[in-house]
C-alpha cells in the first residue's frame, strides 16, 4: 500500500511570512498540531504547537514573528509513492511524528502522523483478531 492510500486528512498549510499569531489561530481552527509551511507549492517548513510554545513565547518573541524564523526549515519528507515499510523506516530514521508527504517533482500531497499509522495498524490487528476468532 503506498504512503497516499494512508493519507487521512486534508494538511493545513501557512506561508513563511506569515505572522505566528496567525499559525496559532490556524492551529485552533482546525483542531491540528501542526501546519506545513509552503513557497507556492512545495513544503519548505514546518511549524508545531510545540514550536511556538518553546521558540515564540519561551523566547519571549513577538506573536508578529514571521513563522519562518521559528519553523523548522527542511522537513524530513517520504514521497508519495513510497511503501509502508518505507514509512515506518523513515520514521525510526528520522525520529520525528510527522512526515511531509510530496509526489515525485517535491510538491505537497499531505501529511502523515505516527498516530495515524498507529490507528491503522490497531484497527488491522482487530480485524485480523476477529478472522482468527472467525
Amino acid at each position: 500500500m503506498p504512503v497516499k492510500d494512508l493519507i487521512k486528512r486534508k494538511v493545513v498549510v501557512i506561508e513563511p511570512d506569515d505572522p505566528v499569531k496567525l499559525a496559532a489561530r490556524r492551529m485552533e481552527d482546525k483542531m491540528v498540531g501542526s501546519l506545513v509551511v509552503i513557497d507556492g507549492d512545495r513544503p519548505v517548513g514546518i511549524i508545531t504547537d510545540r514550536d511556538i510554545a518553546l521558540r515564540v513565547v519561551g523566547r519571549e518573541k513577538s506573536p508578529d514573528t514571521p513563522v519562518r524564523e521559528v519553523m523548522t526549515k527542511d522537513p524530513i519528507t517520504i514521497r508519495e509513492d513510497a511503501t509502508f515499510f518505507e514509512l515506518t523506516k523513515t520514521f525510526r530514521e528520522a525520529t520525528v511524528r510527522r512526515l511531509i508527504v510530496v509526489d515525485k517533482d517535491g510538491k505537497l500531497v499531505g501529511l502523515i502522523s505516527i498516530d495515524d499509522v498507529m490507528e491503522l495498524l490497531t484497527t488491522e490487528f482487530a480485524n485480523l483478531i476477529a478472522a482468527i476468532r472467525g
